[in-house]
C-alpha cells in the first residue's frame, strides 16, 4: 500500500502516510527497529515506484478522505525503510505539492551528505532526522550502518542542512538502556543538539518489541534525568514515549542533581 491512513500524530497532527519504498530497503539495521530486522544494508539510491504513480496513489486517497468529510495536515514519507534510498524523490515531492498538503519526512540521516538528497528533503515543510548518538563506536552499536557511510560527514552535513532548510527541522533520539544512555554520550548528544539548533528535538523510547532480544528502554528515572539534562541545553525538547502521563508526572525541573551529574567536569 502506497499511501494509508491518515492516522492521529503528536507531531503533525493527521497525518497520511506514504511509502514511497518496498519494506526494509535501508541504510541502517537498527538494535531497535520496530518494523523488522534489516537483512542487508544498502546506500545505493535507485527507483522503486514512479514519482506519477505515488502521486496518483496519494491523490486518490486523499479525495477519499476528503469526501468522508475528514482533514489532513501533513502528507509524510514513512516507509518501512529510508525514503531518501528513492532516487525520485525529488520529483515526487514536487508533484505532490499540488495538492496544497504540507510534506513530511522522516529519514535516518544517512545519506544527508549527498547533494541531491538535500534538494529532495528541501522541498518538504518538515523534516525529522534520527541523531542516536554521536559517538562512532556507539553508532556502530545501536544503527548498525552499511560499512560505507562516514559518520562524522553525516553529523557535518546535518549542520549544512540545518543552515540552508527554510522548513521545520526536528530531531529523533531513541534511547536504549545502557546503549547510547551514559552520561558522556548524553552530554555530548545535547552539546551537537544545542548546535543544531532543531525546531523540536524529539527523545523517544520503543514501544514495540524490537529486532533483537536483550534491549529495552531505559527505567523512567533514567530517562527523567537525560531529558531533563538535555532540555536544559536545548528547551525546545520533548519526549516521545508510550503512557506519557507517568513519564511526564516524574519530571521535576528543579532537581540541581541532573545538571551537576552532566557536568563536563564529572565525566
Amino acid at each position: 500500500m502506497i499511501a494509508f491512513g491518515p492516522v492521529p500524530s503528536r507531531r503533525l497532527g493527521r497525518s497520511l502516510g506514504i511509502n514511497n519504498i518496498p519494506p526494509k530497503h535501508c541504510s541502517y539495521s537498527c538494535l531497535y527497529c520496530q518494523v523488522g530486522e534489516t537483512r542487508r544494508t544498502e546506500t545505493v539510491r535507485q527507483s522503486y515506484y514512479k514519482p506519477q504513480f505515488i502521486f496518483d496513489c496519494v491523490r486518490n486517497k486523499v479525495q477519499g478522505v476528503y469526501d468522508a468529510g475528514e482533514s489532513i495536515d501533513y502528507l509524510t514519507f514513512v516507509p518501512s525503510g529510508e525514503p531518501t534510498l528513492d532516487e525520485y524523490l525529488t520529483e515526487t515531492i514536487s508533484l505532490l505539492k499540488d495538492l496544497k498538503i504540507k510534506i513530511a519526512v522522516n529519514s535516518n540521516a544517512s545519506l544527508i551528505w549527498r547533494s541531491d538528497v538535500q534538494e529532495a528533503l528541501k522541498l518538504a515543510d518538515w523534516v525529522s532526522f534520527k541523531v542516536d548518538t554521536v559517538d562512532e563506536s556507539i553508532w556502530k552499536k545501536i544503527n548498525r550502518p552499511a560499512e560505507i557511510l562516514n559518520f562524522d560527514r553525516i553529523l557535518s552535513s546535518l549542520m549544512d542542512f540545518a543552515e540552508d532548510f527554510d522548513g521545520l527541522l526536528t530531531t529523533e533520539t531513541m534511547l536504549l538502556d545502557k546503549v547510547n544512555t551514559g552520561d558522556s554520550n548524553i552530554l555530548r548528544l545535547a552539546d551537537f543538539l544545542a548546535h543544531l539548533q532543531p525546531g523540536k528535538a524529539y527523545i523517544a523510547v520503543p514501544t514495540r518489541p524490537v529486532t533483537e532480544a536483550g534491549f529495552r528502554a531505559p527505567e523512567p528515572e533514567k530517562l527523567n534525568e537525560i531529558f531533563q539534562y538535555v532540555s536544559k541545553k536545548l528547551p525546545q525538547t520533548e519526549l516521545l514515549v508510550s503512557e506519557e502521563e507517568d513519564f511526564f508526572s516524574a519530571i521535576d525541573n528543579s532537581n540541581p542533581a541532573i545538571t551537576q551529574r552532566y557536568n563536563p567536569a564529572n565525566t
